[in-house]
């Protein structure tokens, strides 16, 4: 599930640097609010788990990104298991940004462009994780929608990898391999540890 911890590192970059509000005018001041948001909640992870959590929510369109990384197999699924499929994901990835929250308290992000389309845009960044001996620069191209005048994140390329594309990649490839009974008793698994 290496997928997953690709946009737990996009999501936690995004948290710990950038933001999300609901009247903000376009798609970054949509990504940087988020930012004033989660600052004050960083202090104390622990104690803000729930708190941040929501944010994250606000932040992805986590019902779209579901559907989008089961691709060809969603529709072949009745409803009890798309929502089981969705459930499960989506605590893996909670999950996963919360475990790995206070690592991303020393980036830094520059907001290199913004490129919006009627109710589509993209915004990419520039991430430098500057915890380290040596800094690590990332680029992080962020899809949004707007759905009820609010924008939402439905995708991220990290240094032009799409999550959606490579979590449908590894989900199909476990589906055609072992069979959907076995991936997701692999992501509940994952989810126990």
């Amino acid at each position: 599930m290496k997928s997953i911890q690709i946009i737990v590192a996009a999501v936690l970059i995004t948290l710990g640097i950038s933001g999300a509000a609901f009247a903000a005018e376009g798609p970054t001041d949509y990504l940087k609010s988020l930012d004033n948001q989660l600052k004050p909640l960083l202090v104390k992870a622990d104690q803000n788990q729930g708190k941040i959590l929501k944010i994250v929510k606000k932040m992805l369109d986590f019902d779209r990104l579901c559907k989008d990384s089961l691709g060809k197999h969603w529709d072949t699924k009745t409803a009890e298991q798309q929502k089981d499929f969705s459930d499960t994901l989506t605590a893996l990835i909670e999950k996963n940004v919360l475990k790995r929250l206070k690592s991303t308290k020393g980036n830094e992000i520059i907001y290199e462009s913004e490129k919006v389309k009627g109710d589509t845009a993209t915004v990419v960044t520039i991430v430098s994780d500057i915890s380290g001996s040596r800094p690590v620069e990332i680029e992080i191209a962020y899809t949004l929608e707007k759905k009820g005048g609010k924008w939402i994140v439905v995708d991220m390329q990290t240094d032009g990898i799409s999550l959606v594309s490579n979590y449908r990649s590894q989900f199909n490839s476990l589906i055609e391999k072992e069979g959907w009974d076995k991936m997701m008793q692999k992501m509940k698994d994952k989810l126990k540890e």
